[in-house]
Order: structure tokens, then sequence, then C-alpha cells
């Protein structure tokens, strides 16, 4: 058996990523992808989990959930049915959750008053990740298995990253795309309002949108960052156009694929791309907004325990919440030590979970490689052509972005919205996992920015300062000798 972690997530907690520790075994086989992981073991340290699998069982669940995904039409129908329930059934119990009286909730009322909207983001979490072809490591699966029929279909297979760039535009606006156009819109008619009118349709929409930032913990956008877009908005107002430019950007995509003669299965599997990269970016802000909800949940458990930190309790499994307000179990003092190191181990027929010391002794029969400061460069896709030299950044959450300086290449576990600001100051993208319909291979393409995705360790190989050279038309990254 061999051991590799596929996925690291910052800013992480047991609250969110003990649902996919338990589903990638349980859950996985009721989703209709099969029985092929029969264990996985998810390490948390230092607020950093670590998503670990045997390789082959990895690969043999992925290429199913692919194969499914591309030739399963009666199942991908069930699937995308099953998703859009649980989705908007997540988000209105989130809502609800934000405005209930916690304070005045007796404990065995504040016990149970989770279990409703955790088992909606546990079936949330599952079906997200099975439409996005289980996402989680540079090989891509299903990204893969697209481009390679789509090559298929193309007589002049030079020009394919060309057009593969402009297919796989999303024509259908995200959430931040729609935070950015009403921001527009209020920009464009200001000159008409009062000063007070502007203040109070920008406190709705930061009451509607603040959480789009949020992230697994926090903080969600303050009100004076609003204040700053709408300025901004109100000097250059570029996001007015945003319905034309998509309306624009789906003629110039059906117009091509007239052209190259795309009949039935070529656009299925053009709008079948399409869909999981708005799906990626929806399920993310799905997740940041739960955790927004979660907040005063978790801030008033952590009053009643006596916390100083409110962001321990996130550390707790969602199904042990009950216990540990009603009978303080597990105890108060193994939160934090949860925080520092701690393993959860899923296994078909059993389920652990360590903490501290025989956590960190688990953790090393497993022998993961992580020390990779002896290696001087890194390989991955190409997702935008290009060669430049740069400072390295690690951008891993929006706290991170004030490190970034115009020219820095920017490397990243993944990307997402949330780190565009740090994106568009970059010479170069270079991320961990992802592929080439990934955020980092899409923004990158709209940026114009060489990118290279799927390297796995640039961010164990590289630190802060290193200059480094990205060959994105190869694929490699290398450290400059000083």
């Amino acid at each position: 058996m061999a051991w590799e972690i596929f996925e690291r997530i910052y800013s992480g907690h047991w609250f969110f990523s003990s649902y996919n520790c338990r589903g990638f075994v349980y859950d996985f086989p009721r989703l209709g992808v099969g029985k092929y992981i029969t264990q996985c073991i998810f390490v948390m340290e230092d607020g950093v989990c670590k998503f670990i699998f045997d390789d082959k069982e990895f690969d043999a669940a992925a290429n199913y959930n692919a194969e499914r995904l591309l030739n399963d039409s009666q199942w991908r129908a069930w699937l995308y049915k099953k998703i859009d329930y649980y989705t908007t059934h997540f988000f209105l119990a989130g809502e609800k959750l934000l405005v209930l009286p916690l304070a005045s909730y007796t404990k065995h009322q504040l016990a149970r008053v989770l279990n409703d909207v955790t088992r909606l983001q546990r079936w949330h979490q599952m079906f997200s990740i099975v439409a996005n072809g289980v996402v989680l490591d540079g090989r891509n699966h299903l990204s893969n298995r697209i481009r390679q029929e789509l090559m298929g279909y193309v007589s002049n297979p030079a020009r394919f990253n060309e057009y593969w760039s402009l297919l796989t535009g999303v024509t259908k606006m995200s959430l931040r795309q729609r935070k950015e156009y009403v921001i527009a819109q209020l920009a464009e008619r200001s000159a008409r309002l009062s000063a007070g009118e502007v203040e109070r349709a920008l406190r709705r929409l930061h009451a509607k949108y603040c959480w789009l930032d949020y992230q697994y913990l926090g903080p969600a956008a303050t009100l004076e960052q609003f204040k700053h877009e709408f300025e901004a908005a109100r000097k250059n107002n570029k996001n007015l156009y945003l319905p034309e430019e998509l309306k624009e950007l789906k003629h110039k995509q059906d117009k091509l694929m007239t052209r190259l003669g795309f009949k039935v299965r070529a656009r299925f599997l053009i709008k079948l791309a399409q869909y999981v990269i708005w799906q990626k970016g929806y399920r993310k802000d799905m997740q940041y907004h739960s955790f927004y909800c979660y907040e005063p949940y978790f801030r008033e458990v952590a009053r009643r325990k006596h916390l100083g930190d409110w962001r321990l309790v996130p550390f707790l499994r969602p199904w042990e919440v009950e216990r540990f307000v009603e009978k303080n179990l597990p105890p108060v003092s193994e939160l934090a030590e949860r925080r520092r190191y701690s393993v959860f181990i899923n296994k078909v027929n059993s389920s652990s979970f360590k903490v501290g010391a025989s956590a960190r002794l688990f953790a090393r029969t497993l022998h993961l490689e992580e020390d990779y400061r002896h290696l001087s460069e890194v390989k991955g896709q190409c997702a935008f052509t290009g060669k430049v030299q740069g400072s390295v950044k690690i951008i891993q959450t929006p706290k991170d972005m004030v490190k970034m300086k115009q020219g820095d290449i920017l490397v990243s576990q993944a990307t997402s919205p949330d780190l565009l600001p740090a994106m568009r100051k970059a010479a170069a993208i270079v991320t961990n996992t992802g592929g080439l319909i990934c955020h980092a291979a899409i923004t990158s393409r709209e940026l114009k920015i060489p990118c290279v995705v799927g390297t796995a360790q640039a961010t164990l190989v590289f630190k802060d300062g290193d200059k480094v050279e990205v060959d994105a038309t190869q694929g490699f990254v290398r450290k400059i000798q000083k």
C-alpha cells in the first residue's frame, strides 16, 4: 500500500474535514462511486488538514467517477438533482441558524440545534465532490479524459489549447461576479442618490455577500472593504458590463463549436467541463457561507465553556457536538491539542481518532515524505504558456495576500476566487493541485499570465523569497541559483 497526500486544507478544522474523511469510505458507495476506497487517513497539523489515500485506491475511484460522469446520463441527472436539493436547503438552514436567539437556549436545545444543518452539510460536501470528479490532486482524471476525447474532434491539434481556453470559459455568473455586478450597478446610479441612500445600499449588499471570503474560520469581509470596492467601481466601472461580456463569450463559443463541426457529444463534453468549473466555485461559496453561519453557534458554545478562543470549537467533529455541550466530552482541554496534531482514520469496518503523541506516532508509520527542500524544481501541467522569473510568495489564504507584490510568483496549494487580488499582481501562478479546468487554470488564461498546475509539492519545495523561473510552456518551475 502506497500512502500519498492528495490534498491540504489550510485554515481547516475537523468540523469541515471529518465528513469528507468518513464519506470517501462510507458514502461513496451510496452515491454510486463504488467501493474502491477502503480506507483513508486525515491528519490535522497546526490547523492544516492533509487528506491521505492509498494511491491505487484513489485512482480507481476517481477513474470510475469520471467514467460515470462522462457516460451515465441517468446517474448524472440524479446526481445534479441531489446537489441542487442539498445546496438549496443547506444555504437556507445556515440563514436560519444565523438569526436564532442562541443565548436564550437551554443546554439541551443548544446541543441539538445543529442536527439538521450538519446532515445537510454532510451530503452537500459528498455530492459536490462526486460532481466535481473527485478533484483532489494534480492527476485530474475527469479533465484529462475530457481533453483527450475532445482532441479527437479537432482537425488541428496544434491549436487545441487555444480552443480549450475559449470553450471552457464559464458563461454563468458566479456569486462573486454577481456581487461585483450589483456594486457596479450601485456605482452607476450613485450620482442620483444621496449619501445616506448609498450607505444603506452598501450595508444591504454587505449583509448579503460579506461571507464570500470567509473560508472556514473567517473573518467575513468588512463594510469598509465593500466601500473600497464601491469607490473603485466609481472610478472604473468595468464590472457593469459583465452580463454583456458573458453573452459575448457564449456567442464566441457557439460560433467556434459550429466552425469546428462539434456535434452532440463534443458539445456535451464542453458543457460538462464548464459545469465542473462553475460548480467547484459554487461549492466553495456554499461552504464559506455555512461556516460564516456557524460562527455565532461556535461563539455561544465557547462562551458557555469558558473558552478564550471560539475557533477551538470547530475542532469537534459534527457528531460530537451534543456530548460536548451536555457532558463536556471530549474535554475542553483536548481541543487545542486536536488543532496542534490529531489523526482521523476510517476503514470499511472501523474508525479511530488519535490526538497528540499517539497521533504523531501513528503518522510516522505511514512513511510519508514531506521534506522536499532538497529539490530545486517541480513539474506540472501547463495551464497558460510563457516563461518568467520572479520571487516566490506562498499564498494559501486571504490573510497571506499582504505579502504579494507586483511581479511576484504566486505559489499555492490551490487558488480560489478569494485570492484573486493577489493573482492579479502575479507574474505567474503555480499550484500543487488542480488540472486544466481548475480555478488557477481558468483565471490565468483570463489574466494571460503563465501558469503551472498539479505540481504536487511546489509549496513544500519553495519558500517565500526564493528566486524561480517558471517555464509554463514546458510545465517546469526551477530555483535560480544565487
